[in-house]
């Protein structure tokens, strides 16, 4: 069976004869195969060899890679073969375009639809559309917040529904700096740029808090209520008052020539009264207040005096004296610090006044006692602390003032507190006395405290045991 195989096999080879000499020719049947000029359809296109059996053309072109061709096939054959499958190659490939731009084109309708539902929200939230009317929360806003904190505490608060949009709002319009610490009543229907507006500005906290300080309290008791009511820290504020951060915007600050010598600096000028505050607020900010204050006070505000032609401040009064404005405010500080009320004031404005002129004197008074350049002021024993049990134990037994009328002569470095107005009016208008020596009597809860006045010592004594001071 096998010999009679190879028997046909070998007639067909020997019956497909190819002359180089002239074009050949071969046996198609008409309807077998087009001119090439008119290419038939690729299901159509057959191409017969030798003994009129088929070519096959079914070449797989899915790879790219075309089958290689027989080398017993002639040129002609070979291009129509080629022709075949480039063919076919364009046709698959005009089909994959196809394809692909339908796909593309779901996918870009997919996506503009997915934005333009997104834009569509987002604008919706940064215009407050949607959001709740007549409706506003309490955020509070930490110190040095960045945008993707403040984005979280309003989002968390509903006071805004999208993150992204509104962070993407804040950068291009180059907002995402500035913000307020403190704490903000947000209502929930303001757009984005009414919010950025709202959060950086100060005047929308409601963080508020409302101190009084009172004439006579110094600078160590108005850090311990500035801190207790979450102003500012404690310690920061009494280096702050120690520094000379202030100098170059207030000269009455600058012009202190003995800071070294003080323990504080701004003891004095923080001046008594009420203020509003921050919860929080810079320590700059705070001390400012009360500068702004005293210089308010003493150097702008002018009021009419007996002895000038004209209304004047209490820095032009001073300077009738010949006293600096630093003397004159030590100087109310101890008379804020000594007297029962402000009639008392001038008394011992006056009994100060007389002490210190016997510095000139070699210490003796008018009625030839001596000893006087001290002015022997309890208030100033203990300062900066207020009385010894403010003292640290560590050195409450042993401690000495550098501020102590009792151990140096004439006024101390700088104020013991902070005067109130009266006590500075008190210090440039003292009453004209011959007193050396004061004492009171402490007040009851029937009746207020008592002011006693002596020129001697021997006057001093018996006020002092009036007073209940001493025993008789």
């Amino acid at each position: 069976m096998s010999d009679e195989l190879e028997k046909k096999r070998q007639e067909k080879i020997a019956n497909f004869k190819i002359s180089f000499a002239e074009e050949p020719v071969l046996p198609i049947q008409e309807g077998d195969i087009r001119s090439t000029s008119e290419p038939a359809d690729e299901e159509e296109m057959t191409i017969l060899v030798g003994d009129g059996s088929e070519l096959n053309t079914d070449t797989d072109i899915s790879s790219g890679e075309e089958e290689p061709l027989p080398e017993v096939y002639d040129k002609k054959t070979r291009r129509l073969k080629r022709r075949q499958v480039s063919k076919r190659r364009r046709k698959k490939a005009r089909s994959n375009r196809v394809v692909f731009t339908l796909v593309w084109l779901a996918m870009v309708v997919f996506v503009s639809i997915l934005f333009g539902e997104y834009l569509m929200v987002g604008i919706n939230d940064l215009l407050a559309v949607g959001r709740e009317e007549d409706k506003s929360v309490s955020v509070t806003i930490p110190k040095n917040a960045n945008i993707e904190q403040i984005t979280d505490i309003l989002y968390d608060n509903h006071v805004i529904n999208n993150k992204t949009f509104f962070k993407l709002y804040a950068t291009v319009t180059k907002s995402t700096s500035g913000f307020t610490q403190g704490t903000f009543d947000i209502a929930t229907n303001k757009d984005y740029q009414a919010l950025i507006n709202y959060l950086q500005s100060n005047t929308n906290r409601t963080d508020i808090v409302t101190l009084r300080f009172t004439e006579g309290m110094n600078v160590e008791e108005y850090a311990e209520l500035l801190n207790k009511n979450n102003v500012c820290n404690k310690e920061d504020f009494l280096k702050a008052c120690k520094s000379n951060e202030f100098d170059e915007d207030y000269d009455f600050i600058k012009s202190i020539k003995n800071a070294k010598e003080r323990y504080y600096k701004l003891e004095g000028y923080l001046f008594p009264d009420t203020y509003d505050f921050y919860q929080g607020e810079e320590i700059d900010s705070v001390i400012r207040k009360f500068l702004a204050n005293y210089r308010r006070k003493v150097y702008q505000t002018k009021s009419k005096v007996k002895g000038f032609d004209k209304k004047v401040t209490l820095e032009q009064r001073a300077e009738k004296l010949g006293m600096s404005m630093e003397d004159v405010l030590t100087l109310a500080s101890l008379i804020q610090a000594e007297a029962a009320d402000e009639r008392d004031m001038y008394v011992i404005s006056s009994v100060m006044y007389n002490r210190l002129a016997t510095l000139d004197n070699g210490g003796l008074s008018y009625y030839g006692e001596s000893g006087l350049t001290y002015l022997q002021l309890d208030s100033t024993l203990f300062y900066p602390y207020a009385t010894q049990a403010d003292v640290p134990v560590s050195i409450r037994n042993s401690y000495v003032s550098e501020y102590s009328t009792y151990d140096y002569e004439g006024l101390p470095a700088g104020p013991i507190c902070n005067p109130g107005v009266a006590a500075i009016e008190a210090a440039v208008s003292p009453d004209d006395t011959n007193y050396y020596y004061f004492c009171h009597k402490a007040a009851t809860g029937d009746e207020p405290a008592e002011a006693y006045y002596a020129s001697t010592m021997n006057e001093h004594l018996y006020n002092q045991y009036l007073a209940g001071l001493i025993d008789g």
